[in-house]
């Protein structure tokens, strides 16, 4: 209807205040984005490794696994990254202009309505004012003609008294008479402008506001698809990324791990043997008795180190049959170990053997 002009001036700004609510949330999405691409980078960041050289590079499958899903985790922050940008541009952007161009051609369209109506009221108070002036000049005309008629029947009225009588009510009559099309032409121009205000004008800038309301929804729509294909998009880089790190999940191999530590820590030792037997009660009994139960002398016992010692029927160390080596070529450096660590974990064994041999001995 014609008469909701205010209302559609509320409905508009409504929807203009819609907008931007779900250009701010847009924002915010973003900034989430933006935060946990970045978390993520720092999370790698964090976790990587930090090789000085080539000889530090990790050789187990399983730390080698990890190091490579840390990769395709970078990878996927980046694609958190992309799908920011791309909701900031495609979207946001889009809707920060739009809202700009909207609020001008909203305005734009009201000042037209508000024009229209205040050029309505324009022509209304020119017709009502002739209208109020050529009712105020009839009533002067009917005073002057009661005057006139009442002057024309008085036998004491001098001539000149009706005659002056008389030219006041021509007088009157005809001021009315202009008035009266004075406002005959302002109430057809009313009339007139009436009819164009609201079958032509008004219409039309109605129009305009709902195909600019229109417009804005059809916005709306494309912003709401535009947000999903910013996710769309980055889904098949993404879905590789986690494939690669199914693939480096596959990659861990135990035994080949395994394999490593047996190379690096294998050194030749033989297992000590049992520890023998010493009598000290030897000097207590010297002789036999019934029914005590003694141990025999044994004279110039010595404890002989390679009893001691024990040999071994196989070389085992950790997992399985390695090459001996000897102690020389491990005090010599010979022994090949890649990693320090290794290195610090087989020299603790060292000790512990040394420090063996010498309560033997």
């Amino acid at each position: 209807n014609t008469d909701q002009f205010d209302n559609l001036d509320k409905h508009t700004q409504w929807g203009i205040d819609f907008l931007e609510k779900y250009a701010k949330f847009v924002k915010e999405r973003i900034e989430i984005e933006q935060n946990y691409a970045k978390q993520l980078r720092n999370l790698v960041k964090k976790y990587c490794p930090k090789r000085s050289s080539k000889d530090e590079e990790p050789r187990f499958t399983s730390c080698i696994a990890f190091f490579n899903i840390l990769n395709e985790l970078n990878d996927y922050a980046g694609q958190r990254e992309v799908v920011a940008e791309e909701m900031g541009h495609r979207v946001y952007g889009e809707l920060m202009r739009y809202s700009h161009d909207l609020k001008t051609e909203r305005k734009m369209h009201l000042q037209e309505g508000r024009k229209a109506q205040q050029y309505l009221d324009m022509c209304w108070k020119q017709m009502d004012n002739s209208k109020k002036k050529f009712e105020r000049e009839c009533r002067e005309a009917e005073k002057a003609q009661q005057s006139y008629e009442r002057l024309d029947n008085d036998t004491n009225a001098t001539k000149a008294d009706v005659e002056k009588a008389k030219q006041q009510l021509n007088l009157r009559t005809h001021m009315a008479d202009e008035n009266k099309n004075e406002y005959a032409a302002q109430l057809q121009n009313f009339n007139g402008e009436q009819h164009k205000h609201y079958y032509i004008v008004i219409p039309q800038i109605y129009k305009q506001l709902q195909e600019m309301d229109e417009r804005r929804t059809i916005k709306l729509s494309e912003c709401y698809k535009g947000f999903a294909d910013s996710e769309r998009k980055v889904i098949p880089i993404i879905s590789k990324c986690l494939e690669g790190m199914i693939l480096a999940a596959k990659s861990v191999d135990e035994h080949r791990d395994s394999q490593l530590v047996i190379d690096c820590f294998k050194s030749g030792f033989e297992p000590p043997g049992d520890f023998p037997f010493e009598d000290y009660s030897q000097n207590i009994y010297r002789t036999i008795s019934d029914g005590t139960i003694s141990t025999p002398k044994q004279e110039g016992m010595r404890i002989d180190s390679k009893t001691t010692v024990g040999k071994a029927k196989g070389k085992l160390w950790l997992f399985g049959k390695k090459p001996k080596v000897t102690i020389l070529k491990l005090l010599l450096g010979k022994l090949k170990c890649e990693d320090s660590e290794y290195i610090e974990i087989a020299i603790i064994y060292f000790k512990n053997t040394f420090s063996l041999y010498s309560t033997v001995f």
